[in-house]
């Protein structure tokens, strides 16, 4: 399996696909972005358009309802079969994207979404938050602990965080042997790892300028027809960056150009934070792009 990662807007798609394009149809993109796999998230995500996918398969996106939950336990057993499958027919999947959840999840073949060298069970739930949203770790917390969850606000993602941890370290009910036997520190496949990197502040101008073309797209129409559709404003899809700006901005918080400011500020956090989780993968070939 060949992993291509790295953050947000430095050119992982475009590499992946010139990568596939190599092997003569003998390739495929699993795609492993934690929102690509929502339908008609398109502009926000950057969801490779047909033409950019030049005529090779991509799976794993446009795979689930925007209405819809969607977990990193749930990627990683649907993942696993499609890799399982490529391999099977003599095929190399490409993995393709920034979700360090999900990449983590098809190196190891995890069933719950983390451990692994250096990492903590808080550094994974914290990273989930990031990726999913406040609204759907206070779901989370709800299933596990319905009291914890009635006395601790939705927004309040750090106690949120806090009580999951302790659900899962409580020993009694296999919550934390649970977590660390998914762990078994071998890899589950050969694997070769590119990390894509850059210059931080060419990055950060490439991420503002990406942002500027999201909305003169029209992130914002995108956004007002998902909810007309009846996507609820606290959906998982709907705490993407990009999303969840917007939809403040719909109902009045702030003004467009404050939303771009909060997209532009708030990508660039998450692309800081992108590098240091793969920073993790210390046989990763590192490929410095030029932007």
């Amino acid at each position: 399996m060949i992993f291509v990662v790295g953050p947000t807007a430095v050119g992982k798609s475009a590499f992946a696909v010139g990568l596939a394009m190599e092997y003569e149809g003998k390739a495929e993109i699993v795609s492993a972005d934690a929102m690509q796999v929502y339908r008609e998230l398109n502009l926000g995500t950057a969801k490779p358009s047909p033409d950019e996918r030049k005529g090779v398969i991509h799976h794993m996106i446009d795979i689930a309802d925007p209405k819809d939950s969607f977990s990193a336990g749930l990627y990683s057993k649907m993942a696993n079969e499609v890799v399982e499958d490529l391999l099977s027919r003599g095929k190399t999947p490409i993995v393709c994207g920034g979700s360090g959840l999900y990449i983590h999840s098809l190196l190891y073949n995890l069933d719950f979404s983390g451990g692994g060298p250096g990492q903590t069970l808080r550094e994974c739930l914290n990273s989930e938050a990031e990726e999913k949203g406040a609204a759907y770790m206070h779901e989370k917390l709800a299933e596990k602990d319905p009291e914890a969850a009635s006395r601790i606000h939705p927004n309040n993602v750090k106690r949120v965080v806090r009580a999951l941890e302790r659900g899962y370290g409580d020993t009694e009910s296999g919550g934390i042997r649970d977590f660390e036997a998914t762990y078994t520190g071998q890899r589950r496949y050969k694997s070769r790892i590119i990390r894509l990197t850059a210059d931080r502040e060419a990055l950060y101008r490439q991420i503002e300028k990406r942002v500027d073309v999201f909305f003169q797209n029209g992130l914002a129409a995108e956004v007002r027809g998902l909810l007309d559709r009846g996507v609820p404003k606290n959906s998982t899809a709907m705490q993407g960056i990009g999303y969840k700006e917007v939809v403040s901005m719909l109902e009045g918080e702030y003004d467009e150009p404050e939303a771009i400011r909060l997209v532009k500020q708030n990508t660039r956090r998450y692309a800081k934070r992108q590098e240091t989780w793969f920073k993790r993968y210390g046989d990763a070939e590192i490929l410095h792009v030029e932007l």
